[in-house]
């Protein structure tokens, strides 16, 4: 009899945590999120989420800072203020910032406060322009 109960309460508790189990599988997502995980690489899911030239313009920040390779932080300018500064994805720290080059993302001409007349396009995709500042 004793056992009969014990079997019973067991079921339960076992019961109760399976169906948690599948709540946070189905809420979490967690099969999509492992194929996603599998199929894409790092950067690929970042570029999905920051954007390539658009957003925060992830896949352009870290593009030019693979290509040129500079050596010095970059000053990084967002014209669209809905998005944070993108210099975190590729500050390097106790280095000093360049007073050379600077990266310009989602460039507005009509409403921007940069004017890129003083600067060498060095790099351009869409809206997004690595700059040199001219002497």
């Amino acid at each position: 009899m004793q056992l009969i109960k014990t079997f019973k309460k067991f079921d339960k508790s076992y019961f109760i945590f399976f169906l948690l189990v599948i709540f946070f599988v189905i809420h979490f997502k967690l099969f999509e999120n492992i194929y996603l995980i599998l199929k894409y690489n790092f950067n690929e899911r970042k570029i999905a989420n920051y954007g390539y030239c658009e957003k925060t313009s992830y896949g352009f920040v870290k593009f030019i800072d693979e290509k040129f390779k500079i050596k010095k932080n970059l000053h990084v300018y967002n014209d669209d203020k809905r998005y944070p500064y993108s210099e975190a994805f590729i500050h390097k720290p106790k280095i000093e910032y360049s007073k050379r080059y600077f990266i310009i993302l989602n460039y507005n001409e009509l409403n921007s406060k940069i004017d890129i007349n003083n600067f060498k396009v060095i790099e351009k995709f869409k809206n997004c322009m690595f700059l040199e500042l001219n002497d």
